[in-house]
């Protein structure tokens, strides 16, 4: 079942390039979406280059919004915290909807 979550990341220090290089691996070998957003900044983990900008410029006292869109996101969400629990502070849901919830008429809030 299709679903989408976002999550409130804040960080307590930069993630390393291997963590980087480990989260663009796993969403472009899965058929799911993360994406990222602080203040102007927006990445998609699919794209490294813009994964590695968005970390460059990210404000670590401020928090991240990510987005997960797609199968089994729990998965996704186990990956990256596994993966970054060092440089991971907190982790709180925003928003979480299943295929169910949404129709091509539905407006969500992220």
């Amino acid at each position: 079942m299709s679903q989408l979550s976002s999550y409130h990341i804040y960080f307590n220090q930069p993630l390393s390039t291997n963590q980087l290089v480990n989260i663009y691996k796993y969403s472009t070998k899965n058929n799911r979406n993360i994406y990222l957003h602080q203040n102007h900044l927006i990445a998609d983990a699919a794209h490294l280059t813009k994964l590695l900008s968005f970390f460059l410029f990210v404000d670590i006292d401020q928090p991240a919004l990510m987005i997960i869109d797609g199968e089994n996101i729990d998965e996704v969400y186990e990956m990256i915290q596994n993966e970054c629990e060092d440089c991971i502070a907190d982790i709180s849901i925003r928003s979480q909807y299943n295929e169910t919830d949404m129709n091509s008429e539905t407006s969500i809030s992220v």
